[in-house]
């Protein structure tokens, strides 16, 4: 991980925009169990978790749309509906709370920052985890692919948080994992910030040229000055 100077710190910041999946929590268990599940029950193999795991940042109707022959892309809802159902049930077990990320948020909520969640899986079950986990006090709003017309890569969900918070772009940073999500970033002319703690690599978010690239988000309280 690169700290940079006093001088080259993110300043003026009002807004921090976490992602979920990678960056916030890790249920990469529970994904892989309840998409596998899903797409078993419409006659298709279960693919392998490495597979799913490169997948993970992109829509999940997306997800289905890859992996489905063509001809079962009519079964692509029946397979949004079951995968929901199975990781509402196995998420609780298969999730927790990334290293850092409590010590984070609660650094920035006491430094006056404003502090969000964009996520393209639904904003109920996100608020779910969040809630169950005990941390979803400490976001001030949490949007989800039902809130928007469009889920990452579209800048539309970053821009809609900018609007219902009243935040320049200029004065966000976006933390994201994902290919997926810097892509939403870099269009919503936010600061992007990656975390190598989700599915991806160093050398497949380096492309999306974030301006910071962290090994543990509490890099973040480094890169990001409060004063």
């Amino acid at each position: 991980m690169y700290i940079p100077s006093i001088a080259l710190m993110l300043r003026g910041v009002e807004l921090i925009i976490y992602d979920l999946d990678g960056v916030v929590i890790d249920s990469t268990k529970a994904i892989c169990t309840a998409f596998n599940q899903a797409i078993e029950d419409v006659g298709e193999r279960s693919r392998p978790e490495e597979e799913i795991r490169g997948m993970i940042g992109v829509a999940l109707e997306e997800m289905f749309r890859r992996v489905l022959p063509e001809e079962k892309h009519d079964r692509i809802g029946c397979c949004f509906d079951r995968y929901l159902a199975i990781f509402s049930e196995v998420s609780p077990i298969h999730t927790r709370i990334l290293d850092g990320v409590e010590e984070t948020l609660r650094y920035f909520e006491a430094k006056g920052v404003k502090q969000t969640l964009a996520t393209n899986k639904s904003s109920a079950e996100a608020e779910r985890i969040l809630g169950d986990l005990g941390i979803r006090h400490l976001f001030d709003l949490v949007l989800g692919l039902n809130d928007i017309d469009a889920p990452k890569p579209s800048p539309e969900m970053i821009l809609l948080t900018l609007e219902r918070m009243d935040v320049e772009p200029g004065k966000a940073v976006l933390v994201e994992d994902s290919p997926t999500g810097l892509a939403a970033g870099k269009a919503s002319g936010v600061h992007t910030v990656a975390v190598t703690t989700g599915t991806h690599a160093e050398d497949v978010l380096i492309p999306w040229e974030p301006e910071y690239t962290l090994e543990c988000i509490r890099g973040l309280m480094e890169v990001v000055a409060t004063t």
